[in-house]
């Protein structure tokens, strides 16, 4: 939230600069009532800010990361590598640690930025109210359209004041009958025009904004601007003589300004000058034109800012860091290695068969095109099923393409209803920078530049799969014992209806201190037949990136049945017990190498459709 505000406080601010700056010609050229509509555009980009993709623009602090190989082996049931990553079983129960949140730089500066809210409205709130009391305390001696007018002594100029029950104020004085009708049509004109309402909302972004002090030169921007609508419209066809005498009724008023809250017909000399200026110019047809105009060209301004000051030039590719390295076995030779990578090697060597594995798998990108890892956390994108093949045959089958890179003109072939994407921008910037990072790409044990040489001649770039997140499905397997294990890259789409909420919030996460510490998340919980625990890591810090998660049957006081080392943040993390475990009370405990904050959110759900399917794609695997 905080980062949202500086982000609209910062591009309100520069349109609202330009437009008081430049306030005098601005009003000549597009008259009263466009300006104090490009003002009150304006003031809307305090509040909404302009979404101009902000995924490109503006890198979220979410890990959202390929599948480690550790995390593959604790899906698949295998010994994890290293204990020091683990929360171990004797440990994690006897050695559990609740944490109370502890609040981070940004919960301050929330903190601090509520406060001066509650105040500025409280202030302004106040004041207006305390005033409105004191002036509308007489009573009524006139009602025009349904609108009570009183005579105060405590006002120097006629004001319509209220939101609900307005009613129209007229200094306690000696004014003429014809003086009085164009008071009364003034106040009357600000009643249909909303333009209490709208200074009520100058008055919340101020307070939205206390911090900001271009927002308090906003608020009178606008009570200013509304005037010269009302102006406009009052004199709209008048005579000369009669605007003459409505600038005369206008300047026996002029005295000190008045709650920012209410409309008043008296203002300083410069904005008296304006407004006579402008009430006694004549009418031109160009006005809407050039005014629609300036309105356009302002939110282009607002959404030039917002990408100026918010695009965050991306860092270099690096292995880690939203590159893709084609996987070579550096024990094998390059023809080995290119004959095995575009499924061609069927020889049996030494006794085992060299042929990969056809499908790589899913990978997330980025929208610039980048897979999502540790050192490139973004939102996804998309989810893309890839690999080489070679070129004859796929250009005999298959959609595609070929794309100039480095100087390489690269075959790209595009699988069944992946040729949907053959032109997608968001692809040729994936294909673009893993070609450009393998041809610059260095290994100690071969040569990776004739490898991708060789692969770029030979071979083809295949898209097999395209997935969009609203489709992105969870991997789920089954475990001897009957339990399930599964995990999902985190997106918006991800809502479940809870059953029992267990934990969230963002809270510190203990170090794991040679594998002998862990702290539990919330209480323990019983998970009911046909329901599923969601471990949702939404977010992690670059300190510690990842966590390690355990989960403990409490009922039987066996040790974690289910861990993960090194879980990653951006992930969701699902647990569905078997019969022998439904029903049990269970309790999750975690842990970092480092301690650090991590935003983590716990709950179980019925196990739903997707969870299902994906449960009947994998088999069975040993404990």
């Amino acid at each position: 939230m905080i980062e949202m505000l500086f982000m609209t406080s910062l591009t309100g601010s520069i349109i609202s600069l330009f437009l008081i700056l430049l306030k005098t010609r601005l009003v000549k050229k597009c008259g009263g009532t466009w300006y104090y509509y490009i003002c009150l555009l304006s003031l809307a980009l305090f509040v909404v800010p302009i979404q101009v993709n902000v995924a490109e623009l503006m890198p979220q602090r979410v890990v959202i990361e390929e599948r480690a190989p550790v995390q593959q082996a604790a899906l698949a049931g295998e010994t994890a590598p290293s204990p020091a990553e683990a929360v171990p079983a004797a440990a994690a129960q006897t050695a559990v640690q609740h944490h109370l949140p502890v609040p981070d730089a940004g919960q301050w500066m929330l903190g601090i930025w509520a406060a001066g809210f509650v105040f500025m409205i409280r202030r302004y709130l106040f004041g207006y109210f305390r005033f409105k009391k004191k002036v509308t305390q007489n009573s009524p001696m006139d009602r025009v359209e349904n609108l009570d007018v009183v005579v105060s002594g405590y006002v120097h100029s006629p004001m319509l004041i209220g939101f609900f029950k307005p009613k129209i104020v007229i200094p306690k004085a000696e004014i003429g009958a014809y003086d009085y009708q164009l008071a009364l049509r003034h106040e009357l004109t600000h009643h249909t025009q909303k333009d209490a309402w709208f200074k009520l909302l100058a008055v919340l972004v101020n307070s939205l904004h206390w911090f900001n002090p271009v927002t308090y030169f906003v608020v009178r921007n606008i009570s200013e601007a509304c005037e010269y609508a009302c102006d406009e419209k009052v004199t709209r066809d008048m005579e000369w003589e009669e605007k003459k005498r409505y600038s005369d009724m206008i300047l026996n008023f002029a005295s000190n300004a008045s709650p920012a809250l209410s409309s008043s017909l008296a203002r300083n000399k410069k904005q008296l000058f304006r407004r006579f200026e402008l009430i006694m110019k004549t009418n031109t047809k160009s006005r809407k034109f050039l005014g629609a105009v300036l309105a356009a060209v302002m939110i282009a301004g607002s959404v030039t800012v917002t990408s100026l000051v918010f695009a965050e030039e991306l860092k270099p590719l690096s292995q880690y860091g939203g590159a893709f390295v084609t996987d070579y076995q550096w024990h094998r030779t390059l023809e080995d290695n290119v004959l095995s990578t575009l499924d061609m090697l069927s020889d049996i060597k030494d006794g085992f068969a060299w042929k990969t594995f056809p499908s790589p798998g899913t990978t997330y990108i980025d929208i610039n095109g980048r897979k999502i890892d540790i050192d490139n956390r973004t939102n996804p994108y998309y989810g893309v099923e890839k690999e080489w093949k070679e070129k004859n045959s796929a250009i005999a089958t298959m959609t595609t393409k070929t794309l100039s890179i480095e100087g390489k003109d690269v075959t790209v072939a595009f699988a069944g209803k992946a040729a949907a994407y053959r032109d997608d921008k968001v692809i040729e910037k994936m294909i673009r920078n893993q070609i450009a990072f393998e041809l610059s790409y260095h290994d100690d044990h071969y040569d990776h530049q004739a490898f991708i040489n060789q692969l770029i001649s030979r071979g083809a770039y295949v898209i097999n799969e395209v997935v969009t997140p609203e489709n992105f499905k969870p991997r789920i397997i089954s475990r001897q014992n009957g339990d399930f294990l599964g995990q999902k890259i985190l997106t918006k789409f991800d809502k479940k209806e809870k059953i029992t909420d267990i934990f969230n919030q963002k809270t510190v996460i203990p170090k794991n201190i040679d594998g002998h510490q862990g702290g539990q998340l919330g209480k323990s919980f019983v998970i009911g037949s046909g329901e599923s625990l969601a471990i949702d890591i939404k977010e992690t810090t670059d300190k510690m990136p990842q966590v390690n998660l355990g989960i403990i049957d409490a009922t039987t006081g066996e040790p974690p049945i289910n861990w993960y080392p090194g879980a990653r943040g951006g992930y969701r993390f699902i647990y569905m017990p078997g019969e022998a475990h439904a029903n049990h009370t269970f309790k999750v405990v975690m842990s970092g190498e480092e301690s650090d904050t991590a935003s983590i959110e716990i709950f179980t759900y019925r196990t739903g459709a997707d969870e299902a399917a994906a449960i009947d794609s994998w088999e069975e695997v040993p404990i």
